[in-house]
């Protein structure tokens, strides 16, 4: 049984790239889940230059690490900057600062989902099926984490609820079950989705009108664009690429 909310260990090395006069600044993460790590274990930073750390201890309410001759003990939640560097790339005009920052700590819902999701997306690309038995309960964990982000009070979260539930394959996002999408998106609507704020929300819907025709989310077309010119309105983008995939600006204008 996977762990729905696990602890890891997350090591992010970050580089801020100086060229004349401009930056560009990248993370790479490595993360780690607590219940693979074992005391004497050693994990690597991911980067050459800061090497390895040597697990001392670990629990699940703290971590103690040893890195360059000493030892730093992290708590549930804590964060660690634990290196910093710059190298000059000579003769050219240009450097890299380069930064540790270790961070023990208990996923949230959101970011439990991206990590299953990204996975999800990877094998549902290069795959044409129907139902893919491969992800059927990474699918399910996904849509009981949605479920307990709505709980938290993530409204705009049933949007996604709606177009992944009603999905076979989730990299085409192809809606083939439209009564469940438009029945739980109803729902979402009259707990607060769709809301001129709710940047969830849209955003989701714009995902689920590129690869569908939008037209057909919500039987009631009144309801629907009362919720769209509203938003647009507030200066939702997200709601208006949604709105111009269904009418022509021009039409829009008319309708004023």
């Amino acid at each position: 049984m996977r762990e729905l909310l696990p602890t890891v260990l997350d090591i992010v090395v970050t580089h801020n790239v100086y060229d004349t006069d401009k930056s560009v600044e990248y993370d790479e993460i490595k993360r780690v889940e607590a219940r693979d790590i074992r005391t004497g274990d050693s994990i690597s930073t991911g980067a050459i230059i800061f090497g390895e750390m040597v697990v001392f201890a670990i629990s699940p309410e703290m971590v103690t690490l040893g890195y360059k001759g000493q030892s730093k003990t992290l708590r549930l939640g804590e964060e660690w900057e634990a290196d910093f560097t710059v190298v000059d790339n000579a003769p050219y005009r240009s450097r890299d600062e380069i930064w540790m920052t270790v961070t023990y700590h208990t996923l949230t819902p959101w970011e439990r989902i991206v990590d299953i999701m990204d996975h999800i997306l990877h094998v549902h690309k290069n795959n044409d099926s129907s139902v893919i038995a491969e992800t059927t309960e990474d699918e399910q964990l996904v849509l009981t984490l949605i479920n307990l982000e709505i709980e938290n009070g993530d409204v705009g979260c049933h949007v996604l609820k709606a177009l992944l539930s009603s999905c076979n394959n989730w990299y085409a996002a192809r809606i083939t079950r439209l009564g469940q999408f438009q029945e739980i998106l109803l729902e979402g609507i009259e707990k607060g989705a769709l809301a001129p704020g709710d940047e969830t929300g849209w955003r989701w819907m714009k995902v689920a009108a590129e690869t569908n025709d939008p037209a057909t989310f919500i039987t009631d077309m009144d309801r629907y664009y009362d919720l769209l010119s509203c938003a647009v309105e507030n200066g939702n983008y997200d709601a208006l690429d949604v709105m111009n995939a269904i009418w022509e600006p021009e039409q829009i204008i008319e309708e004023d």
